[in-house]
């Protein structure tokens, strides 16, 4: 039987709406509010993201950080599209200022005022006179000419022209740029830990996490921390970074992403020769280092020896696999071979045999192969869920996996209790 997965995505580029990065780029900054010029079924999609966010706080304890602002749709019709929406548009702006008395509004188009032709830029102008508050405006609809990125970027880059201005830096502190879910998200609370060798406090996240009134004083920080992944995200992020740099005097850390052992030590390392305190840096290595080292010895005497099967269906710029063969070598488990799914095209596949062969010897076969393989596995691996074979025990591979020492630590906790789980053997774990 062929193997069977879900969610086999291949694409190059990206097809997501500008609405929703429009919302998250403000989507904690208390005293703004957001206007979605579209139908009212656009503004669901924002609605779903704040309800996944809180869900994620109130399930490590921190949902008492969260208020949200608000985000309310123009609700064009099967009319505007004829007639225009620019009234409608004006309609919601009065209401909206009424109700919020928002000392900032940001307006999101959708593809359908992308259509229409509403000259959304004006009518932005206009109620910003007539209100006397910011009311900025973003030149991308929906999915016509824009993705999810784009329209985040385009914000911060407004907040930051509106509202930032030189200030006197504060000594020891840094400015988090970037999401990755957030203040009380895994990536920002490993890196506050990382910043506390050092004797950095973190005085705030841009975008999406700063109230209005708060934002001129975030330049204050002495520098700056790309919470990054990799592709567009890290370049975007990055130019928010150098935009920061350049007008507002807060130079950034450019050791972008600390994921797996090695690259956690690069950053670590290269925050020492930024802040010259390599000293500081090294003795940091040194404490990771034995936190690592101490939780593999203590869970070896079950993932020793252990045969697994990593399946990798991902284009490269979206997972590296560097990281996960490093956590496996660590925990002395033997790896049968690497399976590559069908969804590669020829360019693809070999940047990623490229990438594993310069990390890993074990043989690279392909999905119709791997199938007995997978059912002699202790374990899989997997980008994808597998989903016609209910004995195995598979852990699915995050998009973004999570960063430092703490990050390898819980996944190589999840693999050692995926290994001791008792009764049946099937089954599949998300880290």
């Amino acid at each position: 039987m062929a193997i069977k997965t879900k969610r086999m995505l291949s694409k190059t580029k990206s097809c997501s709406c500008s609405m929703p990065g429009v919302w998250r780029a403000a989507a904690y900054c208390s005293g703004a509010a957001v206007i979605f010029h579209s139908p009212r079924a656009c503004a669901h999609v924002a609605r779903s993201m704040d309800i996944n966010a809180q869900y994620r706080a109130l399930a490590n304890g921190s949902a008492e950080n969260l208020k949200s602002i608000p985000v309310v749709s123009s609700l064009l019709q099967e009319k505007h599209s004829i007639f225009g929406g620019a009234e409608r548009l004006r309609a919601c702006i009065d209401d909206v200022i009424k109700t919020y008395q928002p000392q900032c509004l940001i307006i999101a188009n959708s593809c359908v005022a992308g259509v229409i032709g509403d000259d959304v830029e004006a009518v932005g102008r206009e109620s910003e006179i007539k209100y006397g508050i910011p009311v900025l405006t973003v030149p991308c609809y929906g999915f016509l000419d824009g993705e999810y990125y784009q329209g985040y970027f385009a914000v911060a880059e407004q907040l930051a022209a509106r509202f930032l201005q030189k200030q006197p830096k504060i000594a020891d502190t840094a400015l988090l740029i970037g999401d990755n879910g957030g203040p009380w998200g895994h990536y920002a609370l490993e890196v506050k830990r990382l910043l506390a060798y050092f004797g950095i406090q973190v005085i705030g996240q841009f975008p999406g996490y700063v109230p209005i009134k708060e934002l001129p004083q975030i330049t204050a920080a002495s520098f700056s921390v790309i919470l990054g992944g990799r592709g567009q995200t890290y370049t975007g992020l990055t130019k928010i970074a150098q935009l920061l740099e350049e007008d507002y005097d807060v130079p950034y850390l450019q050791e972008g992403y600390p994921v797996g052992w090695d690259n956690t030590v690069s950053w670590l390392r290269s925050l020492g020769v930024f802040l010259h305190k390599e000293a500081l840096a090294e003795e940091a290595v040194a404490q990771e280092r034995a936190k690592l080292v101490a939780y593999a010895d203590k869970v070896k005497n079950i993932t020793q020896g252990k045969r697994c099967v990593v399946c990798i269906g991902r284009m490269l710029m979206y997972f590296h696999p560097g990281g996960v063969l490093e956590t496996l070598r660590r925990l002395e488990m033997q790896v049968e071979a690497i399976v590559l799914f069908d969804n590669y095209n020829a360019r693809e596949r070999k940047k990623m045999v490229d990438a594993i062969t310069a990390q890993c010897q074990a043989p690279i076969i392909n999905q119709a192969e791997g199938q007995n393989l997978l059912d002699t596995a202790d374990l899989v691996l997997t980008t994808h869920e597998i989903t016609n074979n209910q004995e195995l025990r598979q852990i699915f591979l995050p998009m973004l996996p999570l960063v430092g020492t703490s990050g390898e630590i819980e996944f190589m906790d999840c693999i050692y209790k995926t290994l001791c789980r008792r009764g049946e053997k099937g089954g599949i774990v998300y880290v």
